[in-house]
């Protein structure tokens, strides 16, 4: 069978559209909060150097009316004046302290919501590639594909070691077969006497043909799995790319 570039060209298609939404939806909203978030802290720091001037004011003020009474309020124009000195440099503190706070606090949000827009695009684009390389496979399976995959697994039977054997041996309560494929009278018998040799026993299997398994075939206990399917590989694909994306630049 020949691949379905129909589908895998939509497939590349929906991801391109996908990476499209995601900067227009989200990332284009965390660069508007980012301005709206940067306006008011101008705002605040123009707030505490009017502030600032009002200190200033009152200082001078407060010097005037010194030099207007000389001695006779001296003391009393002092303690006016230190009092606005102080007054002044507690609004200059807080001022400080209320930006430094906010604009620390911004940027946390900033480098959270840049690192939660990577990690989902990364998430996503390896989801992507695994699910077109899973139908790209699924397309090209056939019939001599599937009779390697039964002898590969007969092969993996008659290779059991003696703790696997013993394992599946005592998981026998229930002993499932699925296969991404249907399998023929003989195919079973065949299957049923490998079981046989491997585990010393005739048991009763449950043939099941799922296609979660991607072009494979596996033995189901109760406790244990044994089998092969292309399905493990994707799976390992698509935690391979996400650690490839995770260690690219600007993932941290």
């Amino acid at each position: 069978m020949t691949i379905d570039w129909i589908t895998v060209t939509a497939q590349i298609i929906n991801f391109l559209i996908l990476v499209w939404l995601l900067k227009r939806f989200l990332y284009q909203p965390v660069i508007n909060a980012m301005d709206r978030r940067e306006q008011r802290i101008s705002e605040r720091l123009s707030q505490a150097q009017q502030r600032e001037q009002e200190a200033e004011d009152e200082a001078q003020d407060y010097r005037q009316r010194r030099e207007a009474l000389e001695q006779q309020r001296q003391d009393t124009l002092q303690q006016a004046e230190d009092e606005a000195e102080q007054r002044r440099q507690q609004l200059l503190d807080e001022a400080r302290r209320e930006v430094d706070e906010l604009r620390h606090q911004w940027r946390g949000e900033l480098k959270q919501e840049q690192h939660n827009f990577l990690a989902e695009l990364k998430r996503r684009g390896a989801h992507s590639v695994a699910a077109i390389a899973d139908r790209a496979l699924t397309d090209l399976a056939d019939a001599d594909l599937e009779r390697q995959i039964i002898s590969n697994f007969l092969q993996r039977l008659d290779k059991l070691d003696e703790a696997t054997r013993n394992m599946l041996a005592d998981d026998n309560k229930e002993v499932r077969l699925r296969s991404s494929f249907a399998l023929d009278d003989d195919t079973r018998r065949r299957i049923g006497d490998a079981v046989e040799n491997a585990l010393g026993q005739r048991l009763e299997l449950q043939y099941e043909q799922t296609e979660e398994l991607v072009c494979g075939i596996e033995l189901v206990t109760e406790g244990r799995k044994l089998g092969w399917s292309v399905a493990q590989y994707m799976d390992s694909l698509e935690a391979s790319m996400k650690k490839v994306l995770d260690g690219a630049p600007g993932s941290s």
